[in-house]
Formats: C-alpha cells, structure tokens, sequence
C-alpha cells in the first residue's frame, strides 16, 4: 500500500476523530504553487487546471480535475471518482458538496502552521465567489488541526523512511570526521557532503550547515571558503537528506585536539555534557499529552541554569515530508511560534531535539538528534551522540 493511499485513509479516520465533514483541497498550476498538503494526496502532484480534492469523513474520495490531469489521479487507484472538466469547476464542484452535504468544510490555510497554509489567497476569493448564493458559504474552516494530526501520525511505512533517511545522515557525518584535515575549509566540508549525497543518489533535506571554530557565522549562513579547521577547533555540522521523500536532521561535533591534548579542554568538555544533559532532559519529558512548549521548557532550563546563553529557536521541530514538518513545535511561548506550541505532542510524531552553547576560542558546541514518540516516551532514531568526537591532525 502507498503512503498516499494510507494517509488518505487516516484522513477519513481524522476528520471522523475531529467531527469535521469534508476537507477540500482546492489548487491550480501546481508546478508554480505546490500546497504542502499534496503530499499525502496525490501520486502525480502536477495538476495544470484548477482541481478539487474531496474526503470525507464518511470515507468519499473524489477528485474534480482538468480533462488532460484525469488519467494520471484514475490511474493511482485512490479516489473513488474522478470527475473532468472542459470550462469550468463550478458546476460539478457544487454537485459533489450537494452529494455530501457538509455542515464544516476544512480548507488549507493557517495563521501559524505553514504546511496547513497552501490555498493561495486568490484560490480563496474563487471559492467564495463560487459559494456565495449556496448554503457552503459559511461553512469553510482551517484544516490546520487536520492536517497537524495527518503530518504528525506517522505511519509504520512513513517511519521506515524516515529511518533510513536518518541512517544515511549518520553516514555523511561519519564522512566529516574521516576526512577533516587542517585548513580544510567550511565550504570544503559542505562540498563533500553534497557530493556524498549525490553518490547515494538523493538529494539534501536542506543547505548542509558547517560552523568551524570561534569565528565562524552561527545560523543558516552558507559556509565560508575562509573558515577553516585548526586545532582546538569544534566542528559543528548540521546535515539531512530525502529518502524518498522523507526528511532526517542531524547535528554531530567534532573536536580537533591540540598537541598537547588528549581529550578537550574542561570548558569544552563542560559544554557538550550540558547539552547531552538538556536533550536527554527533553527526551525524558517528550510523551503524549505532553505540550510542545513544556518539553521546550525543561531543556531550556538544563542550558541557563548552567550559566549559558538561552538558544534563540525551538528545542525542536518536526520532520516527515519536509524537514520543517509542521504542526506541533517544541518551542518557547514566543510570538513567532503562535499556537504552535500548545500543540500535545501525539504518538508516532518525528522530532529533532536540537540546541547550541558558544564556548569562547573554540567554536559552537551544537547538538541535534532524531525521535520518535512512542505510547509512554520516545525513542531516538538516530545513534546518538554520547561523546565527542576527537580527532587528532
């Protein structure tokens, strides 16, 4: 069974769990604007013409589509019908919603989650207008909570991906430490792993993030051609791929030792126990039911009250079908994050556990790790990073 196939049918599960009648997926020209939430309804994701996508929670599945797109959404076996259309959707659209009779209709748009927010706002003018004179106009809500829970709830083949996904990663980063050298650069090690990546056929979750040292730029800055590895130096590298099209998001450390050292310094040492200390922190509170702000909260604490600076993101986000998976985030009450974080954390959702402390003259010590949440805890996914890596060069 596909992924599609599965997370259309939890769609139905979802709406029935949420009393939500119909959720509707209304897109055109998907090669310009992709709503996020293809991904879990269709095979073939290019629709040319305006094309409605209809669940609901009495298990109808039908697709109202261009003559030309029909055959491709026909030939994936999902959807019980696939209605064409020459001039316009109008028509058939407001049949269907007659057949099914809906009192809620759930649509993609979100003032917090951005992979609940793909109808453009032209979309949602079209729809409006064409339900302007029937009893559907007041009917449309978010699908924001839908679509949390359909992200979130991995499937047991959803998992397996994700898995892999992670494997791979540990092996690009177990490339990094076999290949430092002195002088290598951050652009270096960026250009290794994005080769790397090619040779396994795939492509990266995201831009590898490379950070060497105590001047080199933290954040999503594109690594530097003039940062290179000298001893004494912490490499901090933050690098995922797609495996068929799903995420992983892993931060490993490295720490080049000086001549006269064998194992680091107490300043470094001190830092990377105490984010070890705050993830496995955050670990041990992650569970359902659990808020995404209260996980947040407890490995935050492990880190100020140990005298560092407060990280200024999330403790951690989900992955799945992007990197940034939306839906519940594992992050502070601040504005920026919304409802986000009230969000209980749900069995079977992927998280990273991620967070940084800046130790002077030797770089970020920065630590990132893939879960899963299990009935009662979760479970790391990837091998996790117990202790520095130390190279001698």
């Amino acid at each position: 069974m596909s992924v599609v196939k599965q997370k259309t049918d939890q769609a139905v599960q979802i709406l029935k769990e949420l009393d939500i009648d119909l959720w509707l997926t209304y897109i055109r020209k998907t090669s310009e604007v992709h709503d996020p939430a293809l991904y879990f309804l269709l095979e073939d994701r290019w629709m040319t013409w305006q094309t409605a996508i209809l669940i609901s929670n009495k298990g109808h599945k039908f697709v109202i589509c261009g003559r030309y797109d029909a055959a491709n959404v026909e030939a994936s076996g999902i959807y019980d019908k696939v209605i064409s259309y020459d001039q316009s959707i109008k028509d058939d659209l407001l049949s269907v919603l007659d057949e099914i009779k809906p009192k809620t209709i759930a649509i993609n748009y979100s003032f917090d989650n951005i992979a609940a927010d793909g109808m453009t706002h032209g979309m949602w003018l079209r729809l409006n207008k064409m339900l302007e004179d029937t009893e559907y106009k007041d009917s449309l809500i978010s699908s924001e909570n839908l679509l949390a829970a359909l992200r979130g709830r991995k499937t047991e083949l959803e998992l397996e991906l994700v898995k892999k996904a992670v494997d791979i990663s540990e092996l690009g980063h177990k490339k990094v430490s076999e290949t430092a050298k002195i002088g290598v650069s951050e652009e270096d090690i960026e250009k290794m792993l994005l080769q790397f990546t090619e040779d396994q056929g795939l492509t990266v979750s995201y831009p590898p993030l490379v950070h060497v040292g105590p001047d080199t730029q933290i954040g999503h800055g594109k690594p530097s051609p003039d940062v290179k590895i000298g001893k004494g130096n912490l490499i901090s590298v933050d690098y995922g791929v797609f495996y068929e099209g799903y995420a992983s998001d892993l931060q490993r450390m490295n720490y080049i030792l000086q001549d006269n050292e064998d194992i680091p310094p107490v300043e470094v040492r001190r830092a990377f126990e105490t984010c070890f200390k705050a993830i496995s922190t955050g670990a041990e509170k992650l569970k359902p039911g659990v808020l995404g702000w209260e996980v947040d909260y407890v490995a935050r604490k492990v880190i100020t009250d140990a005298g560092y600076d407060e990280f200024m993101h999330a403790l951690g986000h989900q992955i799945g079908r992007n990197v940034h998976d939306g839906g519940c985030l594992l992050g502070p009450k601040w504005e920026k994050y919304g409802q986000s974080v009230m969000y209980p954390v749900e069995e079977n959702q992927c998280f990273t556990l991620e967070l940084h402390v800046y130790v002077p003259n030797h770089g970020y010590c920065s630590i990132e790790e893939n879960v899963v949440v299990t009935k009662d805890g979760c479970k790391f996914l990837s091998d996790r990073q117990m202790e520095l890596t130390l190279l001698k060069l």
